[in-house]
C-alpha cells in the first residue's frame, strides 16, 4: 500500500530542503530561522536603523505598505505624542498603528499596553520578528519584513 505526499505551501519561503515524507508544510514559517531578522541589528540606535522612518503620517506609512506583502512593518515617529513611538504594520485585515511607549521611570519601551519592557526600540523589534505581537488583533502575527526607508 503506497501513500503519496502531500506538501500544502502557502508563503513561498525560498530553497529550503524537502520535507520528510508524509510531512505536511503550510509554509507558515513561525520558526527562528527567519532570514529578515538578521537586517534589525539591535547594537545600531533607533535614528540609524533603515527601518525607522522619522517623522512621517500614519497616512504615508500607510501608503508605504499599501503594495507590500502582510507583516511588513516600519516603526516612525508618533504624530499625538512627541516622545512616543508607532510601529505601523501591514496585516491581513489592514493596517496597525501601535504605539511604543518609554517608561519615565526605567527608561525601558513598552509596544501597546501588555509588552514586556525593552531596553532600546531595535530590542523590541527583533524580539517581536522572532515572537508574536502581544496587541489584540495581531496576537497571530510576527514581525516579518522591515520596510528601509529610501533617501531621495
Amino acid at each position: 500500500f503506497f501513500k503519496q505526499s502531500l506538501t500544502l505551501n502557502l508563503n513561498e519561503c525560498g530553497n529550503r530542503p524537502p520535507k520528510k515524507f508524509g510531512t505536511l508544510d503550510l509554509g507558515l514559517n513561525l520558526g527562528t530561522n527567519r532570514p529578515n531578522v538578521d537586517l534589525i541589528d539591535a547594537s545600531i540606535p533607533l535614528d540609524r536603523q533603515g527601518w525607522y522612518h522619522g517623522s512621517i503620517s500614519r497616512i504615508d506609512a500607510e501608503k508605504i505598505l499599501r503594495p507590500l506583502s502582510e507583516g511588513s512593518f516600519l516603526v516612525r515617529n508618533s504624530e499625538s505624542t512627541r516622545q512616543d513611538y508607532s510601529l505601523t504594520l501591514k496585516s491581513a485585515k489592514g493596517f496597525m498603528h501601535m504605539r511604543i511607549q518609554r517608561d519615565a521611570e526605567t527608561g525601558q519601551f513598552i509596544l501597546g499596553q501588555f509588552s514586556r519592557p525593552f531596553p532600546t526600540i531595535p530590542d523590541m523589534i527583533r524580539h517581536f520578528c522572532l515572537n508574536r505581537l502581544p496587541v489584540r488583533g495581531a496576537e497571530h502575527m510576527c514581525l516579518l519584513e522591515p520596510v528601509i526607508a529610501q533617501i531621495l
